[in-house]
């Protein structure tokens, strides 16, 4: 029976001790808090909101798929959203592309941006367009219209070629296929200067 009633009493304390101990805690906390430190905040992404819920937007779209003289492309992206007023178009920032030329010889393409026209096979890559081959030549210009389906390539404005010994501007350029082989013209102003390596 002494048992029974000594653990009466302790649950009884407990009933009041532990809400104390934990009033106690709480009030501690309070006390000595700091305000927030808003550098010391936990960083997170920039991303505007609203803008992601009002368009419809891709990120790091990759697409992979083969040229109709059967050359393999891979084309990435940051971003690639289609146009508002087009949606048979799209837009893309960021763009990266590999083109198999050769077994043994790749052709990168970078630029800033890019509109594409699936339906019509058509692209317009625009703002620090860079052609980059394996075997050392590259050639940057501003805009470069691209005819996927022929695989012609039009440049209207200037452009500049760089490669070993070789230093090439002109005012415009043009890439034809010809026979199976690819023909570059340029036009407007042709500067070559050649330098015979060693």
């Amino acid at each position: 029976m002494a048992g029974h009633n000594t653990y009466s009493r302790v649950v009884s304390w407990t009933k009041v001790i532990l809400p104390l101990l934990a009033l106690g805690l709480l009030s501690t906390l309070f006390l000595f808090s700091h305000t927030p430190d808003p550098e010391q905040a936990i960083p997170f992404a920039r991303v505007d909101v609203q803008e992601l819920a009002r368009e419809q937007r891709l990120g790091s779209p990759r697409i992979a798929g083969t040229l109709s003289d059967g050359r393999e492309i891979i084309f990435t992206a940051d971003t690639a959203a289609p146009v508002l007023t087009a949606p048979s178009q799209f837009r893309a920032d960021g763009i990266e592309a590999r083109v198999d030329l050769t077994s043994d010889s790749v052709l990168l393409i970078v630029s800033d941006s890019g509109l594409f026209r699936p339906s019509a096979e058509e692209a317009e890559l625009e703002g620090n367009v860079g052609l980059t081959t394996s075997t050392g030549i590259n050639l940057m210009t501003e805009l470069l219209e691209i005819n996927l389906a022929t695989s012609n390539a039009v440049s209207p404005g200037a452009v500049e070629l760089t490669g070993p010994g070789l230093t090439l501007n002109a005012g415009s350029m043009r890439i034809l296929l010809q026979d199976g082989n690819e023909v570059v013209s340029f036009n407007d102003g042709v500067r070559v200067l050649y330098e015979p390596q060693n």
